[in-house]
């Protein structure tokens, strides 16, 4: 039997990498996908839709949530997979970048999250998950417009949860560690210093878009009905143990 037969789940950033990922996984659940990112996303079912969006405006959001809900309507799950890599440390970004990082990863994810949650109460159902990552759980050199987000991201997960469990809404999040996607390309030329962060991971090896989109899967289906402000690494091992090999 599909885990997610006949549910409406809204994916953004399913274009490319993790979201492309999900989209694919719960398609193959019975899910139908409605699915937002600002580039052209290939690939949808019969049933499905696609939508230009960019997460940070806020009336594009409502607008295309009220188009869903008007085609389909209901909208059972959302996986907030729109996000961006802005690297630096505090001295180092330009303040602009650090504004991107903030509307996209925190913001963005809020705003597609407040534009469901009603029509998922007024359902008395519905799950969510964001996408956070291994760096918004721990620190890390060189890269704290990225890693203050996506902290951001796990904090608002709780806060979520906490106000509208009682409501039938679910929220949890999963962290990726180094996921093979475009995001992430620019380290598949780094050599050694992709090599070491892949040792870092316990499997020592980078992970796959598709092994983050099973998790999120499992958490937007029934199979997760008593999980709700859980935060799931999907990194390997990297926030278990740190090895040292010599």
């Amino acid at each position: 039997m599909a885990r997610l037969e006949g549910k409406v789940i809204l994916i953004t950033g399913a274009a490319s990498g993790i979201g492309k990922a999900t989209a694919e996984t719960v398609r193959r659940e019975g899910a139908i996908v409605a699915a937002a990112d600002l580039a052209a996303i290939e690939g949808l079912g019969k049933d499905d839709s696609a939508y230009s969006l960019d997460v940070s405006n806020e009336s594009q959001t409502e607008d295309v949530i009220a188009q869903i809900i008007d085609r389909y309507g209901q909208i059972d799950g959302l996986a907030t997979c729109a996000g961006v890599s802005v690297e630096g440390s505090v001295t180092q970004f330009e303040l602009d970048n650090w504004h991107r990082a903030l509307a996209i990863n925190l913001t963005g994810t809020m705003l597609s999250c407040r534009a469901v949650v009603p029509h998922m109460v007024r359902q008395k159902s519905g799950a969510i998950v964001t996408v956070s990552s291994i760096y918004g759980m721990t620190g890390g050199p060189g890269n704290t417009p990225y890693n203050v987000t996506k902290g951001g991201v796990l904090q608002l997960t709780r806060s979520l949860a906490a106000d509208f469990g009682s409501c039938g809404v679910r929220v949890n999040s999963v962290s990726p560690g180094y996921i093979e996607t475009p995001m992430t390309g620019m380290l598949a030329h780094a050599g050694a210093m992709r090599d070491a962060f892949v040792a870092m991971h316990l499997l020592q090896r980078a992970g796959q878009p598709e092994e983050v989109g099973n998790v999120i899967r499992f958490l937007l289906s029934d199979d997760a009905s008593f999980v709700t402000g859980a935060n799931i690494p999907v990194d390997g091992g990297f926030s278990a143990a740190q090895v040292i090999r010599v």
